[in-house]
């Protein structure tokens, strides 16, 4: 029988990215958390995983990079996964993602030339393969100092019910993140337990800005 729980332990590998982000929280936490994150309502789980950042300086993103894999329920590469969805939005007045206010929706499907997957070598929960994605915006988004953003990054899956995608773990946060459950409420702001999750904000050529961090998790184990 499946079950829903909150929480994941996962295996995650230590990788990233040679230029200066301006803003990263790469995957470097093989023995911590990670967490289960959809695109779309109507899947297993059921929830998707917002994670908060802040720049110091005001900066332009052309790409968005970001770590996980399949949960390896049936498959340990990302076989059951037809695309992934990043959002990007300001904070409301509770400090949730406002999602009222996106800054960014894009969806990629497997395939699209603007998506790159690369395996990192090491593995997540279940002994799932690790990827490192990179998303190419096409356009750049212009991102303020001083704002607290969020960064949602989901999958849409081809079997509802079999993998779901895992959002590698980052110690690189401020252990604060948020959670949608797809019931047609806000955003709801979790403090997990060991680790924030794992993505970059890659600069325009023109940018090469660091920032300093902030991210978080909430997540469901099928037993």
């Amino acid at each position: 029988m499946n079950t829903k729980a909150l929480s994941l332990v996962a295996l995650v590998g230590l990788s990233g990215f040679a230029n200066a982000d301006i803003y990263s929280q790469v995957s470097d936490q093989p023995s911590a958390q990670s967490f289960f994150s959809d695109a779309v309502s109507g899947q297993f789980f059921s929830q998707r995983m917002a994670d908060n950042f802040m720049l110091d300086t005001a900066a332009s993103a052309t790409s968005i990079a970001w770590w996980g894999g399949s949960q390896n329920f049936n498959f340990a590469d990302p076989t059951n996964m037809l695309s992934y969805t990043v959002e990007i939005y300001t904070s409301d007045l509770a400090g949730a993602p406002d999602l009222a206010n996106v800054l960014l929706s894009q969806t990629v499907s497997i395939g699209d030339g603007n998506l790159t997957a690369s395996a990192t070598g090491a593995f997540l929960f279940g002994g799932g393969n690790e990827y490192a994605y990179t998303l190419n915006l096409g356009s750049a988004l212009a991102l303020d100092a001083g704002v607290e953003y969020w960064i949602s990054v989901g999958a849409t899956l081809d079997n509802t019910f079999g993998d779901a995608w895992v959002w590698s773990g980052s110690s690189q946060g401020d252990l604060v993140n948020a959670t949608d459950f797809f019931d047609g409420g806000e955003y709801t702001i979790f403090d997990p337990t060991f680790n924030d999750l794992a993505f970059a904000i890659v600069p325009a050529p023109s940018t090469a800005v660091v920032a300093f961090g902030f991210l978080g998790m909430g997540a469901r184990r099928r037993r």
